[in-house]
């Protein structure tokens, strides 16, 4: 099948992640891909493969694109004969417009990554707006893909018919994100780690002081943390023996041998559900410190980790402290959590029901 992806690609972030490894995989499974991006840098793709728009970026994950990057998706879409344009929805403005050029483009499917937000702040208010815009957008798409089972309620709420929603959650690649072979390479400081952007949304306030509060308590531990964001600054207020460690933003594929070092996965998070770094972390054999917010609750079990409370450095602490302090909990709950990643995330699953999406927008 001829399928156009429009996406970007480059930022380090959970969308980029999926887009890419969806992109791989369609691929592999012998499938003519061209990508209408803002942002590209990979090499998998022939040039004339590769469609650019013109954008202002107004962070890494998120551009306001070219007014006209709608009239070229639809021309070059008919110069290639694409037959099923697959849009990432919540990474461009494009992902607005292009509904209204309908009947010159082909079906179009759209992955809807936003996620819920909890509490209440200007911050989750902010994407309260975002997800009730992104939801008028998404209802004039001839198919909806759903990363969190917990968006379905609020599309069918809002008068989206159930048959053009489809759950597929985020895979991962079990071969590069598989558990330390040796625990004997273990130093006996518990090591945190994090992965994501350093921003409120994602809880980063709310780690680092939990973190400075038990590491007081217990300063054989140390908290790594990947990403860029808004709270970078914050790092160096955390503590002052070199305990926080920030080695900024790593290639994807590096990401693993930070997992291999780390004893327990933390994202205190007060939006979103079970997000992709949680579930590579797991399928590196960590058990999580996450929030009980969401499909999470249904998602991961007491036997595969620890759900707290959202925007609370108490429950994170206890929840640190719990787990610092038993090895052997530590180990059963990475099992449980590699053995439910292997179970029910593996990517060949997800592209085979990806596939069907693209079957019932082409018919």
């Amino acid at each position: 099948m001829k399928i156009g992806m429009v996406s970007k690609f480059g930022a380090a972030d959970g969308l980029c992640v999926r887009a890419n490894q969806v992109l791989e995989g369609l691929l592999e499974r012998g499938h003519d891909v061209h990508i209408f991006t803002q942002s590209y840098t990979g090499s998998n793709l022939p040039e004339d493969h590769v469609h650019r728009i013109s954008a202002a970026h107004l962070n890494p994950h998120y551009s306001l694109d070219s007014p006209s990057a709608g009239r070229m998706i639809a021309k070059e879409s008919q110069r290639h004969g694409i037959e099923v344009l697959h849009v990432q929805m919540n990474s461009g403005s494009t992902e607005f417009l292009l509904p209204a050029f309908k009947k010159v483009v082909p079906p179009l499917v759209v992955t809807f990554h936003l996620a819920y937000a909890s509490g209440a702040s200007f911050y989750t208010t902010l994407f309260s707006v975002a997800w009730k815009a992104s939801l008028f957008a998404s209802k004039r798409y001839d198919q909806i893909v759903l990363v969190d089972p917990s968006q379905k309620p609020y599309f069918i709420d809002y008068g989206i018919s159930e048959d053009k929603l489809t759950v597929i959650r985020n895979g991962v690649d079990t071969e590069l994100f598989s558990p330390r072979t040796n625990e004997n390479d273990k130093d006996d400081i518990v090591d945190f780690v994090y992965v994501g952007r350093l921003s409120f949304d994602k809880g980063v306030d709310i780690l680092l002081d939990a973190f400075k509060e038990y590491h007081r308590e217990n300063p054989d531990t140390r908290l790594t943390l990947l990403g860029d964001g808004m709270l970078k600054s914050q790092l160096e207020n955390c503590v002052n023996d070199g305990s926080v460690r920030w080695p900024g933003t790593i290639n994807h594929s590096q990401i693993p041998t930070i997992f291999r070092k780390g004893d327990v996965f933390v994202i205190p998070q007060n939006i979103g559900g079970l997000g992709l770094s949680v579930m590579e972390a797991m399928s590196c054999g960590l058990p999580v410190i996450t929030t009980a917010i969401g499909e999470t609750t249904k998602l991961l079990s007491d036997k595969e980790g620890i759900l707290v409370k959202p925007n609370s450095t108490a429950a994170v602490v206890d929840a640190m402290r719990r787990l610092a302090e038993n090895r052997e909990l530590r180990r059963s709950m990475g099992k449980r959590c590699r053995e439910k990643v292997e179970k029910e995330y593996s990517w060949t699953t997800q592209l085979e029901q990806l596939e069907k999406v693209y079957e019932r927008a082409t018919s």
